[in-house]
């Protein structure tokens, strides 16, 4: 008979909560082969979004130069920074400085330097290995239209690639580069 007069539950054994090895073994795969997929669209991410910041970072610094010079009146020069701080005739991919050139001389000197900018991460730009003077009225003292191109550099990456280019009169236009992929968008 039963003893617990009526008070007592059946007697069941308690459910042990957890996951199988197996259980275990088959999320882990699914996880492996959602990462192997995702992995090269977040590269792809990555540098896009390296490149677009550069492109910006250059138009940033190129409408600083327009803009002071406007509102200044006087000419203001950018130009590709050395890697001994100066202006030199290399690529803008260590940067640049923007400066008041006063004496004319085309050297930033320390009373007329503006910003200087130094590109970090994992882009190149190139293309322009000169100076650009933006005078008072905005344009500028270029004959021609210049590109300065930045690229990314990862070799387990494609080419993301973006052109920043700078019109005699002025405008400033970033977009694609011809044949890859890029960040960016039309400024002025």
């Amino acid at each position: 008979m039963n003893k617990c007069n009526g008070f007592c539950a059946p007697v069941t054994r308690a459910f042990e909560a957890g996951f199988t090895i197996i259980e275990l073994a088959i999320t882990l795969v699914m996880v492996a082969i959602g990462l192997a997929l995702a992995l090269p669209s977040l590269q792809n991410l990555v540098a896009n979004n390296q490149v677009t910041a550069a492109a910006n970072t250059i138009v940033s610094g190129l409408n600083l130069a327009r803009s002071n010079a406007i509102t200044s009146g006087e000419n203001i020069t950018i130009c590709p920074v050395g890697s001994d701080g100066t202006c030199s005739e290399s690529n803008w991919e260590n940067g640049w400085i923007v400066f008041t050139d006063a004496d004319g001389d085309s050297v930033a000197d320390p009373g007329e330097i503006v910003r200087v900018v130094n590109l970090d991460g994992n882009t190149n730009a190139s293309g322009f290995d000169d100076v650009i003077v933006f005078r008072s009225d905005g344009t500028t003292s270029l004959s021609a239209n210049v590109t300065i191109t930045n690229c990314y550099q990862n070799s387990s990456v494609s080419d993301h690639c973006s052109d920043v280019t700078v019109s005699a009169f002025g405008l400033i236009q970033s977009g694609e580069h011809a044949g890859h992929s890029s960040g960016g968008s039309d400024e002025s």
